[in-house]
């Protein structure tokens, strides 16, 4: 890992992306659906309730949709020029049912960038939600109600620049969400630990989560911090990292875990996240090159149409629509 083939970006980021908690109003990252957006919604619906067609090819240009269009353009800006969180609150849970609420959320996705697969196995829509399994090598955090800590989507792997977050149904303990800034943890790493900022440019090894062909090899070999010189852009799950040096059977380089904990603990200052709790019928959408996320642990009640749900979509428009991309 000689440094001098790292492209490190040395100057501090200027940019509203690069924010602390106190930098922001709520008018910042949450967005109340306008009246107008929510018309064309109900008219859409009623549309599609005589007229049924498959999720997978709704595409927003088969419908006259101009108030949606331009209320996504504005949430588009937000995740990738102004905070890189935007959550839309919210659509009425007691007005559609559950698979029209998918079908707004993949419609108001898709004016974003385009679906595609997040899963080994296709799949486009993903429901996370508990099944009683714990995190393992091969189970990742979304099937569980354990704790999630800082982490991105699929940083193992070839990740979306834009994901999303429809909410269903919450938990009547726990499921707290937090989101920071991986450029504002960038920026104290430069000011305060440049050996770390240094390493954190050099690869990791991660674990797949078994999210891969059965012959292909179970570890990836990716920085959290790269650079085109312009901008930017960061992954991160440092439980992965520690795992994949496992399977590696390798020695992990203590500059490398110790840069990997400053970071995790920037980010889990008080001061540099934001906390709150979701609402069913909200949709959350994140920049996943430039903040990262957590959750608590959550305790559900009832029966299984009141656990916790949320549905995840993954946003991209280059390389190929399957998971490998």
């Amino acid at each position: 890992m000689d440094s001098n083939n790292v492209n490190v970006y040395r100057d501090k980021i200027i940019s509203s992306l690069a924010w602390k908690r106190d930098d922001l109003t709520m008018s910042d990252w949450k967005i109340k659906l306008p009246d107008q957006v929510l018309g064309e919604l109900e008219r859409l619906i009623s549309f599609l309730r005589v007229n049924p067609t498959p999720l997978e090819v709704l595409d927003p240009k088969d419908f006259e949709l101009g108030e949606c269009s331009r209320f996504m353009r504005e949430v588009q800006t937000i995740i990738s020029f102004g905070t890189g969180l935007a959550i839309v609150s919210k659509l009425p849970t007691k007005k559609f049912n559950e698979d029209e609420l998918k079908q707004i959320y993949w419609i108001l996705s898709s004016m974003i960038a385009r679906p595609v697969a997040q899963s080994y196995d296709g799949r486009l829509l993903y429901d996370v939600i508990d099944t009683g399994q714990k995190i393992g090598t091969r189970t990742r955090g979304d099937l569980t109600n354990q704790e999630l800590s800082w982490h991105t989507d699929y940083g193992f792997n070839f990740p979306p620049p834009f994901i999303g977050l429809l909410v269903l149904n919450t938990a009547p303990k726990g499921g707290i969400s937090r989101v920071a800034s991986m450029l504002n943890a960038h920026n104290i790493l430069r000011e305060k630990y440049p050996r770390y900022l240094e390493r954190l440019y050099k690869p990791y090894w991660w674990n797949r989560q078994g999210e891969h062909h059965k012959k292909d090899a179970p570890t990836h070999f990716y920085p959290i911090f790269s650079s085109d010189g312009k901008s930017v852009h960061a992954r991160f799950i440092k439980w992965l990292l520690y795992k994949g040096y496992e399977l590696m059977e390798e020695k992990f380089d203590q500059l490398g875990q110790d840069a990997i904990e400053k970071m995790f603990d920037i980010m889990s200052d008080p001061v540099n996240h934001l906390m709150f709790d979701l609402e069913p019928g909200e949709i959350q959408f994140m920049n996943n090159f430039v903040v990262a996320h957590s959750r608590s642990d959550y305790e559900d009640t009832g029966g299984k149409n009141k656990k916790r749900h949320l549905v995840r979509i993954f946003l991209r428009n280059n390389g190929r629509r399957s998971f490998m991309g």
